[in-house]
């Protein structure tokens, strides 16, 4: 079994000077997670063979496959936790699909494993990247606040420090969450700065100002964080504000963002998941605060 995790570790090695060397070999492998947990899996069911493992024995070792390979991922390419966390229950399921598809292709009859399984696999690593295409992506979220829209306006354009301690799990566990916004000023062009826990500073620019009613900003420079670059790319960011007939205001928040990694479908369920952690930290703070008493 130690044979086996060290025979995938030469072959991320491999990978990571070829990605660096062969535009070919950079397209099939990035930025899909598919070929290279795959391939992984079918080389150390190569190496466990003379084990004969059983199932339970494979999916063990491929969990410490897996492990390895985050592993290498911290030191080799500065991955952040997060992103490890995030990334790690897709990358064993494609760890272990490829031991459990080596499992038996290297004990049973190998001529008509070949003319279905393999050939299966190499249209899929083929076909991948023809399916890649950035795509801009919108998430909205929205809460009713018991205040007029005139109360929650000035709440909107800027909120001092967020005094709540971050219930979201991954913010607990080291995710940068926000924590508080400046302006230059209430006018199209002004400069602000979202200001995230660690010191993680979203620099933008407003582009729409109707006071009141809709605050809109693009997002010209993210911080250097590990969980972000590479991988997502926020675009634009807004607030709308839509008086009730019973005096309350809907405020809604929304995110523009483009998603860099793949299958997209697996990491944009985690994005929208965060991006509303984000939005309702913020909302929520807002309505707190929009109502609270009137003083005297």
């Amino acid at each position: 079994m130690l044979l086996g995790n060290i025979a995938v570790g030469l072959q991320i090695g491999m990978t990571v000077v070829l990605l660096n060397k062969s535009h070919w070999v950079r397209t099939l492998g990035l930025p899909s997670l598919f070929l290279v947990p795959v391939l992984a899996g079918v080389i150390a069911s190569y190496v466990w063979r003379t084990l004969k493992p059983s199932v339970t024995d494979t999916l063990v070792s491929s969990l410490w496959t897996t492990l390895m390979a985050l592993g290498i991922a911290t030191v080799v390419f500065h991955e952040g936790f997060i992103c490890l966390l995030i990334l790690s229950p897709i990358y064993f399921v494609a760890v272990l699909a490829g031991a459990l598809v080596g499992r038996v292709l290297f004990k049973v009859d190998r001529s008509r494993l070949h003319l279905c399984l393999i050939p299966a696999l190499a249209v899929v690593t083929l076909v991948e990247p023809m399916t890649r295409k950035d795509q801009l992506n919108v998430i909205t979220d929205e809460i009713v606040i018991h205040a007029p829209p005139a109360k929650v306006w000035p709440l909107v354009t800027a909120f001092p420090q967020i005094p709540a301690t971050p219930g979201f799990w991954l913010f607990r566990l080291g995710l940068p969450y926000p924590k508080s916004t400046t302006t230059t000023g209430p006018f199209v062009d002004a400069d602000r700065r979202c200001i995230f826990s660690g010191n993680a500073v979203f620099k933008e620019r407003v582009v729409e100002f109707v006071p009141s009613e809709k605050l809109t900003f693009d997002i010209l420079e993210s911080p250097p964080d590990p969980e972000l670059v590479g991988h997502l790319t926020p675009h634009r960011g807004q607030f709308v504000l839509r008086g009730n007939s019973d005096g309350s205001t809907t405020l809604s928040g929304s995110t523009w963002y483009t998603l860099h990694v793949r299958p997209a479908w697996y990491f944009d369920l985690w994005t929208q998941h965060i991006f509303r952690a984000v939005h309702l930290r913020v909302m929520e703070d807002i309505r707190r605060r929009a109502e609270l008493p009137d003083r005297p």
